[in-house]
């Protein structure tokens, strides 16, 4: 200090510096194998979690719920440790460490099932935890799993082939001769959408 108090004199063994702290910023992209499949056809999601540092992500823990448009793939989760014990359609993965630019995929398969009143097809992935803080996203149990604001959540639209076909069959003499021959007509016809 100024006053020459010999008390206010800086110790000199201390030393004032700023330590930052540690964060790892996570990141996530999914994907799914067909995006227009037809009812029945087992599709695939990838779920790749990034990480842009600086340090090393641990203990990251990924969910997905998959929706009722689905049936999932009895043992098809893969990546990380897994922590599905069959209760799907609740899916979750434990990665144990994401290197500064590293990442981990993680995937499973589901069955599409037919489209219909209340059926959804819109599946949402994100991390929901992590030893390390994350500067630009935070987990958000209460958000939309609709609209994603964060880049460690992401939904793949799916949009099932539907056609609506029908079928109107005629003969070209309802009242033949017997010897006579007449000609069936089948037509197949087709309302869409696809």
């Amino acid at each position: 200090g100024s006053g020459g108090d010999p008390g206010d004199t800086p110790l000199s063994d201390s030393d004032d510096e700023t330590v930052p702290g540690i964060f790892a910023d996570l990141s996530l992209l999914k994907t799914v194998s067909n995006s227009t499949p037809n009812v029945g056809d087992v599709v695939t999601f990838t779920i790749t979690v990034s990480n842009a540092g600086p340090a090393a992500a641990t203990g990251v823990a990924v969910g997905d719920i998959i929706p009722n448009g689905y049936t999932y793939v009895p043992a098809s989760i893969m990546g990380g440790t897994t922590q599905n014990d069959g209760s799907a359609p609740t899916l979750g993965w434990t990665i144990a460490s994401i290197a500064n630019g590293g990442s981990a995929v993680l995937t499973f398969q589901a069955t599409v099932l037919a489209p219909g009143a209340g059926v959804f097809y819109l599946n949402h992935a994100e991390v929901t935890d992590s030893d390390q803080y994350d500067p630009d996203s935070q987990p958000d149990p209460t958000a939309d799993e609709d609209a994603p604001t964060q880049d460690d959540e992401e939904t793949v639209p799916v949009m099932p082939q539907v056609a609506d076909l029908s079928l109107v069959k005629t003969v070209s003499n309802s009242t033949p001769n017997v010897g006579d021959v007449v000609t069936f007509t089948i037509t197949v016809s087709n309302a869409g959408p696809a």
